[in-house]
């Protein structure tokens, strides 16, 4: 009698095993994620790029040029979409200077845009010299991913 007692318990433990696995359901899909712009702006299009300089120039080096097709590229397959041209500067130097050296940078940019056959009214170009470095240091010192302009490509509200 004792063999089929442990049987059984084993059989209802397999059953309950079996019901409880059974009563649990895969965790529905969860809801595609879906832009809006009415209420979180508009939509990046997925395309960010930076253009470096070097240590108080506003030349565009041939990576930068390299850049600038990759970007024209993407604006002649986005007709509605816009740029923001950002200028900015490391702290090297005084404040002034370096805003006025980030304004040079965000307009060469946008020059060679333009030259790259991106419609100038398509381009907002800003610049805020070293007030809002990309890369903070942690201390006192120069960081050279802040002598760059950042480029997006922006898409209009649906």
């Amino acid at each position: 009698m004792i063999p089929s007692m442990n049987r059984i318990a084993t059989c209802t433990a397999a059953i309950g095993l079996a019901l409880l696995a059974g009563c649990t359901q895969p965790a529905p899909a969860p809801a595609p994620v879906r832009h809006d712009a009415a209420t979180s702006g508009p939509e990046v299009a997925g395309a960010w790029y930076q253009v470096y300089f070097d240590t108080g120039s506003a030349t565009v080096n041939d990576r930068g040029r390299m850049i600038g097709s990759s970007v024209a590229r993407v604006m002649a397959s986005n007709p509605t979409a816009r740029l923001t041209v950002i200028g900015r500067s490391d702290r090297m130097g005084a404040a002034p200077d370096n805003l006025a050296l980030s304004r040079r940078r965000a307009n060469a940019v946008r020059d060679m845009l333009m030259a790259n056959g991106v419609a100038g009214d398509k381009i907002d170009t800003s610049w805020t010299g070293e007030a809002r470095a990309g890369a903070p240091p942690a201390d006192d010192s120069v960081d050279p991913r802040n002598r760059a302009v950042d480029v997006t490509v922006i898409l209009p509200p649906a």
